[in-house]
């Protein structure tokens, strides 16, 4: 009787992941929610772009291999 317990709460659990992993943008709350909305997007995108660029040297690096990436192309 644990067993079948265990594997349909391993079913259960499993399913919700895998649903998870989406946002539901839906209804009307959810496209309140910062994955569901271009401005929480577009402030997922600073974060990275100043994770990447902390510094100004690193901000010249990251210019400078990008030019060189097109000239070269």
């Amino acid at each position: 009787m644990k067993i079948i317990i265990y594997i349909s709460l391993l079913f259960l659990f499993s399913f919700t992941l895998i649903s998870a992993a989406e946002p539901n943008c839906t209804t009307t709350l959810s496209k309140l929610k910062p994955e569901c909305n271009f401005i929480g997007k577009g402030v997922d995108k600073m974060k990275n772009f100043s994770k990447k660029n902390k510094t100004i040297d690193q901000s010249i690096n990251n210019i400078s291999d990008a030019v060189k990436k097109k000239i070269n192309k």
